[in-house]
């Protein structure tokens, strides 16, 4: 994974991201149990999971829950099991985990398709991973509130980040969504992001100012949002790994 300083150190919005947890919380686990039966008895395992804040809500619902980040970072929350690794090179054995989180981790990492392979390699058969990640054409860039900085050849986008005084360089990799489908090509793929757009009161319930800002998707036909994806800022989708023929 990227070596770089702590995740919420490099920027100026710490407060307001931190506030903005339990809701997210909620979405991913409303995504899941429509994913999982019998959530209580799975095991979880949050990669990238920095501080610990959604580890733990999700600690609360599932059976056994493993955070695991490059980092032990200072503030961690308890309620869950945590181990210091690499998410690219997990300490772990194959297939012991049902669900998987890289909620925001795969344009961290210096090698997205290193991660995927480590995802499928300890997730069993039939096992979901769920993976939210910004696009790269987003018009905004989330880390370092930049327009079109994702969109740069990487050594533009590192004088861009040093001309507005946003660090030495920039350091994340944002997917755009026929990248993201090609990283994600071995799993059985389910776009979950026009469902939770079209329907933010049922998975933003604990946070209504988002779903306020997005009201107005909601008259969008599904077919319209589908369109729209290579645009879209934000990509959620659940993915599965396929159970062998004898399973």
């Amino acid at each position: 994974m990227s070596p770089s300083t702590s995740f919420l150190e490099r920027f100026s919005f710490r407060e307001k991201y931190l506030a903005s947890r339990d809701a997210k919380a909620q979405k991913i686990h409303k995504i899941l149990q429509r994913q999982v039966s019998l959530v209580e008895q799975v095991s979880l395992l949050d990669i990238g999971c920095s501080q610990g804040h959604i580890t733990q809500k999700l600690g609360e619902g599932f059976g056994m829950v493993v955070g695991l980040d490059l980092a032990d970072e200072i503030g961690r929350r308890p309620g869950f099991h945590f181990v210091q690794a690499d998410g690219c090179q997990l300490p772990l054995r194959s297939a012991i985990f049902d669900v998987i989180l890289l909620n925001h981790v795969l344009e961290h990492v210096l090698s997205p398709q290193s991660l995927l392979d480590e995802t499928w390699r300890v997730l069993r058969p039939g096992g979901i991973c769920y993976l939210a990640t910004p696009n790269k054409y987003s018009f905004l860039e989330p880390h370092y509130r930049l327009p079109f900085l994702s969109w740069l050849p990487r050594q533009l986008a590192h004088q861009y980040v040093r001309l507005a005084r946003r660090g030495n360089c920039y350091l994340d990799r944002l997917p755009s969504y026929y990248e993201l489908r090609k990283l994600t090509q071995r799993f059985q793929v389910h776009d979950q992001t026009c469902s939770v757009l079209a329907d933010p009161g049922v998975f933003f319930q604990a946070d209504p100012t988002f779903v306020g800002l997005v009201w107005w998707v909601r008259w969008f036909p599904l077919w319209l949002l589908r369109l729209m994806m290579p645009l879209l800022p934000v990509y959620i989708l659940t993915l599965r790994k396929k159970r062998l023929p004898e399973d």
